[in-house]
């Protein structure tokens, strides 16, 4: 019984680090700029807040990445907002994002 239980507890504590790590790579932190000739930034905050600025609109806003996308969330005047879920890609210092690179600033 004594060996069920510990063998019990260490599956329990090996999901519980898999799970922590896990989570703790789904988050960014940090500003990208676009590569592109249009520019643009995608600054990522602590809980999960995002800002986007774009020929001189900001757009404050939370992210969610699961598996290959990221989900944006904004929430603009009058009540008015965005769901946007596009496909996702960590290289390095690089983000890819539905196709288009930001670079992480210094």
């Amino acid at each position: 019984m004594k060996k069920v239980l510990s063998s019990i507890i260490a599956v329990a504590l090996v999901c519980s680090f898999v799970f922590l790590f896990a989570s703790c790579g789904s988050t960014l932190k940090g500003t990208y700029k676009a590569s592109d000739s249009l520019g643009g930034t995608l600054t990522f905050d602590k809980d999960n807040k995002v800002t986007g600025e774009l020929f001189g609109i900001t757009l404050d806003g939370t992210y969610e990445i699961e598996d290959d996308q990221i989900t944006f969330s904004y929430s603009g005047a009058f009540g008015i907002g965005a769901t946007l879920t596009k496909s996702f890609e960590k290289d390095g210092s690089t983000l890819i994002i539905d196709g288009k690179e930001f670079v992480k600033q210094k």
